[in-house]
């Protein structure tokens, strides 16, 4: 399967003046292209398939396939910008990228993690039902290795040595399609802000390198 799509709330957490980007898990590359179109910047894409790459290359600087398990993305060089949009999940150590990441981010770079919920409310109804089922998309992607929270998911980023500049729940409430766009919007940002854990099907996460702790990327 071919990954193809723009997280926009990710998208607008790309500083407009990074001029390196590193898209860890860039899929056919079309966020990245959306990237480039918004900054001016080279965009790095690293994914797992030698289709996703083939198409890639069309629209990035730079493609490299490997397995992110055992990758060591520090010999790519260093990067104003590095951006992990749904992928951290399908990794079996996560946390182990994300140490040998923080290596790879300029002194003022910028480090943008989105995370699925598994605990969005449409998934929890599902739980509730006593149905835990995989499936080929979405919360429960039967390639998915480790399964996040608000709470976990934070934890993740903050052990690994970064500090978070803005921390955001994006999703919404039952309904709230029948309210109208703006109506909607409105309530759906305060309902991922009064309860981020129950109303965000993802978790956006925009931060630095924490210079108090050690970087031991292994």
């Amino acid at each position: 399967m071919i990954y193809a799509s723009v997280n926009r709330t990710v998208l607008d957490l790309v500083p407009a003046h990074a001029r390196s980007i590193l898209d860890v898990g860039c899929g056919n590359g079309v966020f990245g292209a959306a990237v480039k179109s918004r900054t001016g910047g080279r965009v790095t894409g690293i994914t797992f398939g030698n289709d996703e790459a083939q198409v890639a290359c069309f629209h990035l600087d730079r493609v490299v396939v490997a397995d992110l398990n055992d990758f060591d993305p520090r010999s790519l060089g260093r990067f104003d910008c590095i951006v992990c949009s749904h992928v951290l999940e399908h990794l079996l150590a996560p946390e182990m990228l994300l140490l040998r990441l923080r290596d790879c981010l300029e002194e003022s770079g910028v480090l943008v993690v989105a995370l699925p919920n598994v605990l969005f409310w449409r998934q929890r109804f599902q739980f509730l039902l006593g149905r835990f089922r995989y499936a080929d998309g979405g919360l429960m992607d039967r390639t998915h290795f480790r399964f996040f929270d608000w709470h976990t998911s934070a934890q993740l980023i903050l052990e690994a040595g970064f500090t978070f500049e803005g921390r955001i729940a994006d999703g919404a409430v039952p309904l709230s399609s029948w309210l109208g766009r703006r109506l909607a919007q409105h309530v759906n940002a305060a309902a991922c802000r009064l309860a981020p854990g129950l109303f965000g099907f993802q978790f956006v996460f925009r931060g630095t390198a924490n210079p108090e702790k050690s970087q031991a990327g292994g």
